[in-house]
């Protein structure tokens, strides 16, 4: 199993190969960790609010990971 998060200064929900994994941050604005299976991936984070994240999307290869230390893939709101 390997671990990543998606930060932004926003609130969003994160998109894993085409399937929502639910919000990059809790109600308290804490950062989620979330799980997939180690290997190439096609992750995307949709802003709650009315803005845009970029990059649109982000193809990846995570590996190598652990709970403590998951991969960062950040995005930016525009």
């Amino acid at each position: 199993m390997e671990f990543f998060q998606c930060p932004c200064p926003k609130k969003g929900r994160v998109i894993l190969d085409g399937s929502s994994q639910g919000f990059n941050r809790d109600n308290s604005g804490n950062m989620i960790t979330k799980k997939c299976n180690p290997g190439l991936h096609t992750i995307a984070l949709r802003c709650t609010s009315k803005k845009k994240c970029l990059p649109e999307q982000v193809q990846i290869e995570i590996k190598d990971t652990d709970p403590i230390s998951p991969m960062e893939v950040s995005f930016r709101c525009v």
